[in-house]
Order: structure tokens, then sequence, then C-alpha cells
């Protein structure tokens, strides 16, 4: 991959952890990973970099990092990591130009802010599907062949990325050099471009953060007997809490909506290990720890098998 950017025309002299080695001395690869974020930051920083690229082992997951600035004598600063939502809203920009009104298909733990960038700002269709890149990539394939709309994309949070002109093959160079032929576009027309000024609309929430809570006997019989419990305690408290709002349109787990401002949590079980997941996005700690973190360990509390049976301290021992 580095060897094509530089064939383009590239400088990619400032690239790093570049030559295969199996025993990883610098870590397993992975985009979404702060301590790699962090290094590609001070690499780009080093060379004065336009883009970072961040790739997984096999390269079928992606990640970026760009400038938010650039200084008068060149010098690029600022820079953050392009992942996650992010990653998902600048495809989204891409395609919302090249394929207008078509259909991006991620996976359940989206945000509501990117459902709203995708939808109102863009004008795509968003179709949230179940967690697995296999998943993402079959939903797309038969929106397509149904005929209902077109999927151009199937991507997740984690950085797997398909798309329909690339015959939906996972590969995270593919969607790399999307991104990075979008910034040149952009460069042509002003220098002082920044692709984070692209999804600028984005709405992104102070407090990101996944929780996962075992079974006290770590079998998976008892998380899928945990999970049913505590997802029906859930659903019956989106009667209690004026705030909270299930999601009926969710097909993983148990996500509710949280007031209006884009605030929301998800509940959900692994398939192949004894975890329960607890995802939430919230406007601060202080809020996710009021509105939802403080009532799930109420509810858990009261129910004496969620009490007795998961170790949901976790989320007892939040701290906002």
């Amino acid at each position: 991959f580095k060897n094509v950017l530089q064939e383009l025309g590239a400088d990619i002299s400032g690239s790093i952890n570049c030559e295969p080695d199996g025993e990883f001395p610098d870590g397993v690869p992975n985009p979404e990973s702060p301590d790699m974020i962090e290094k590609t930051i001070r690499a780009c920083e080093a060379a004065n970099a336009d883009l970072g690229v961040l790739l997984d082992t096999d390269a079928d997951r992606c990640g970026l990092v760009a400038p938010r600035t650039k200084s008068e004598d060149g010098t690029f600063s600022n820079y953050e990591a392009i992942n996650r939502n992010r990653l998902i809203a600048l495809i989204g920009v891409i395609f919302g130009r090249q394929a207008p009104g078509c259909t991006i298909v991620t996976c359940s733990s989206t945000s509501e802010g990117l459902a709203k960038f995708l939808e109102n700002d863009l004008g795509l269709k968003h179709v949230r599907y179940i967690k697995g890149y296999a998943n993402v990539i079959a939903r797309a394939k038969a929106i397509n062949e149904s005929g209902e709309s077109t999927a151009e994309v199937a991507i997740e949070t984690s950085g797997h990325c398909a798309m329909k002109e690339n015959d939906f093959l996972d590969d995270g160079t593919y969607c790399a050099v999307k991104t990075i032929s979008l910034l040149a576009r952009e460069k042509s027309k002003d220098p002082n471009a920044s692709l984070l000024d692209l999804i600028k609309n984005l709405k992104e929430m102070g407090e990101v953060i996944e929780v996962r809570m075992s079974p006290v006997d770590g079998t998976l019989d008892t998380t899928s007997r945990l999970y049913d419990d505590a997802a029906l305690e859930i659903e019956s408290a989106c009667s209690t809490f004026d705030d909270w709002t299930l999601d009926t349109e969710n097909l993983e787990g148990v996500r509710v909506l949280v007031g209006t401002e884009g605030s929301y949590f998800m509940f959900r079980k692994s398939l192949h290990d004894p975890v329960l997941s607890l995802q939430i996005e919230a406007k601060d700690k202080a809020s996710a720890k009021a509105t939802i973190i403080d009532r799930l360990v109420s509810l858990f509390e009261a129910e004496p098998q969620l009490h007795d049976d998961l170790d949901y301290s976790p989320i007892r021992n939040y701290s906002a």
C-alpha cells in the first residue's frame, strides 16, 4: 500500500511500522487503539503530513489522522483522529457527492449524531444493522438485490469498510484511497482545506464509553439468561423514565434514546463470549451517570437474579 501511494506521487517518507513482523514489537495494529493513534499523530507532526493512515494487520480496517489547522508557514497542527462515527461521516460525504441519495449500511453501534448527519446534512439513507462486517455487507447486498434502494457502502465503527464499486470487498486500503482522493480534490480548491471541516456538522457527544459486564459463573447460558432479564427491565423502565425512549427499529440488543440531544445507550450480549456490553454516548460524564448509569444500577439492584448473578461493578463503580 505504501509503495502504491509512493508511485502515485505521495511523500511517504515519514511512515512508521511498515515492515512486516509477526512479533508485533510495537503492539498489534488496531486503528482504534489510542496508543497507535497517538504514535501516528506524532509521526504526522514530525513529517508535517497532510494525512495519516492507520491499518490493522490484514488491512481490512482503516482509520485516519488529519490536521485541523495550517499556519501561514505551511505547518500543520492540531491533528485529530478520524475513525468510528467520524470515518463513516467522511465516507458519507464522498458518496453524498458521488451517488446522491444512496444508502449507507452501518453496524448497530453508530451514534444518533451520525444518523442525523448522513440523513439530514447529506441527504443519504442510513440503515443500521447487526454488528459484524459480514452482516453489514450481506445487508447492503440484500438491499441492492431487492431494488428498494442502492447501498453503496457497508461500514462498521471498527473501521471495516466495503463498497459496492469494489465488489463489497472488506478493504481498509480502498477506504483510505477514497479519502486521499477526496483530500486531493479539496486541496486543489483550497490548499488549507482540512477533512475535519467536511464533517464539522457531525454532532459528537462528550462521553463515549463501552462497559463490559460478565456473569459471576462465567458461562454463556447465564449470560443469555441475564441479558433477557435485563432487557425486560430496561424496556419496562422506558415507561417509567420520561426521557427514555425505546428504539423500536434497533435490531441488536436494546437501544434506548435518552432525551432529545443525541444521548443513548445500547445493551447487548456477545455472541461468542460471556459478556454483556453497555455502550453509552452522553453529553458528559455527569449526564451519563445521572440519566443512564445510576438508573441501570438501581434496576439491577432491585432484580435479585441480576444483583446476585451479574458482576455489574463496572457500572456501579463508574465515577463522574
